[in-house]
């Protein structure tokens, strides 16, 4: 058969440097979260999202119950701030309702814990 053609290589290292770039980047934002300090905002829950974790689009799909599911949500400051995305648990994410108000604590990037507020 023979020697692999070069394109094999170059498309290896290719992949190589891009799954180590990826690697160093995840690294480094968990190195700033752990770093940043706990800052508590007011907020409003703007709204919540769950969907498939392997988003795939090119096929139409079924939610398959063993599939694993990330959790997101949008929260709108109440200072006037941008509203911002996080990431959250599923525990956490069932605990939050749309339209609600409260104390939202984060950790740089990293939710940490929300508490609405009693009106």
């Amino acid at each position: 058969m023979g020697k692999p053609p070069l394109i094999f290589f170059i498309v290896l290292a290719i992949i190589a440097i891009l799954a180590t770039r990826q690697f160093i980047k995840q690294r480094r934002e968990v190195a700033v979260n752990d770093a940043s300090p706990l800052r508590v905002i007011p907020v409003e829950v703007k709204t919540k999202r769950e969907f498939p974790a392997s988003n795939r689009r090119s096929r139409q799909r079924e939610v398959i119950p063993v599939e694993e599911m990330r959790y997101e949500a949008w929260f709108h400051p109440l200072n006037g701030a941008g509203d911002f995305k996080l990431v959250l648990t599923a525990n956490d994410y069932h605990q939050i309702d749309k339209g609600v108000k409260g104390q939202l604590q984060v950790k740089g990037s990293r939710f940490v814990s929300f508490s609405p507020v009693m009106q």
